[in-house]
């Protein structure tokens, strides 16, 4: 999934709008969800995409909190909101062991489809126009692009 969007794509969560961090705690999710809302630069973007970017950015920091900061004490997610019309991109990073996205079942095929987990990644890749995950210098990253229509 290619986005011609790629070649802007900030090297680092500093060079985007807004920069996060939050503790690696699951009770932060309402309030990053209030403060994405409360950005100014969403209100430009259709209800869709803001909903999109809602859901996506709570599977992926879920997943970031549950899986790649349950054995890290004082670990911090890092989130960055990059706002250039039409396009939204989203940079989240933390500091657990990564993971290797070919190894991620289709929680769609038979044998999966009744697991109460493994659906997040799923559902934000379907929702964004490009996803991209790599891991080097111990930090796990993922960067999500969407495209308002």
């Amino acid at each position: 999934m290619a986005t011609a969007f790629s070649h802007n794509i900030p090297s680092s969560i500093s060079e985007c709008d807004y920069a996060f961090t939050y503790p690696a705690d699951i009770g932060i999710l309402t309030t990053l969800r209030n403060e994405m809302l409360s950005l100014k630069d969403i209100k430009h973007f259709q209800n869709e995409i803001i909903d999109s970017l809602l859901i996506i950015i709570t599977e992926l920091i879920t997943n970031a909190i549950k899986h790649g900061s349950k054995d890290l004490q004082h670990a911090h997610i890092r989130l960055g909101l990059l706002f250039r019309m039409p396009f939204i991109v989203c940079i989240i990073e933390d500091n657990g062991p990564g993971f290797d996205r070919t190894m991620i079942p289709d929680p769609t095929l038979p044998e999966f489809i009744h697991r109460e987990h493994g659906r997040g990644i799923f559902i934000s890749e379907h929702l964004a126009k490009h996803i991209e995950y790599t891991y080097s210098n111990n930090t796990m990253r993922i960067i999500v692009t969407l495209e308002q229509h």
